[in-house]
Parts: structure tokens; C-alpha cells; sequence
């Protein structure tokens, strides 16, 4: 898919950092290249599927994470995998706000709170992106 979308975590309506150890986790395991100085990694999978993802690991935190350039299937199930780990929570245009559990609505800010949806699956990523 050709846009982007942003990962953050939130606490009392803030933008709070996340542990960088769910990253590492999900996504290192994965890379097959990388740019440290652009905060740039580049995943594959094994369905054949892609993603470009940037983010800045500093200190054992982790501000917030841009997947782009992605495909469907396998990447979207650790994407999910990736925001219940890391308690945050997926911002993508013109869509719902992804939550990985009901427990992260009030940490919202007010504006994303109505709409968001819960997503147990790639699977309901992909739906939440198509219905946009």
C-alpha cells in the first residue's frame, strides 16, 4: 500500500514513548536493511510481503514509528503484534485510530477517541484501510 501510517502510544491524551524492545522483537528479526543515520529499516517476510518502517531507537525508547511503502498479509499481522507489545496504537489517513485493546480509548485524545476500532489481526487492518 502506498501510504503512510504512524505508530504512537499514548498516555492521558499525551504522546508517550514506547519500549524499544517491542521493535526489536517484531521487526529486527526481519530487517534486510538498514540505514541507521535515516532511521530507516527495511523488512521482508516470508509470504514475500514488504515494508518500509522508520524509526528512531534512542536510550531503550522508542517516540513513534512510520510504516510505508507496505504490503498486506504478514506484515500486517507484526504490525499488530507489534502496537499490543508496544501499547500503542495505529494512525492511518482517513481511518478509525487502530487500537490493539479497548483499555487504550481513554488514553486517546479526545478527536480519536469515537471512532476507533480494535484490531486482533491484519486481517482487520487491512478491512479498517480499505473501508477507509
Amino acid at each position: 500500500m502506498s501510504y503512510d501510517m504512524f505508530v504512537q502510544r499514548f498516555d492521558q491524551g499525551d504522546a508517550a514513548p514506547m519500549a524499544d524492545d517491542a521493535f526489536l522483537v517484531v521487526f529486527e528479526p526481519r530487517v534486510d536493511h538498514r540505514e541507521p543515520q535515516h532511521s530507516y529499516w527495511h523488512i521482508t517476510v516470508d509470504d514475500g510481503g514488504e515494508a518500509d518502517i522508520y524509526a528512531a531507537l534512542a536510550d531503550g525508547t522508542l517516540d513513534s514509528l512510520m510504516v510505508t511503502r507496505f504490503s498486506t498479509g504478514t506484515v500486517l499481522d507484526m504490525l499488530v503484534k507489534f502496537i499490543g507489545l508496544a501499547d500503542a496504537v495505529v494512525l492511518a489517513p482517513d481511518c478509525p485510530t487502530l487500537l490493539a485493546h479497548e483499555g487504550q480509548r481513554h488514553h486517546l485524545p479526545e478527536e480519536l477517541r469515537a471512532d476507533a476500532v480494535v484490531v486482533h489481526a491484519g486481517s482487520d487492518v487491512e478491512r479498517v484501510l480499505q473501508d477507509g
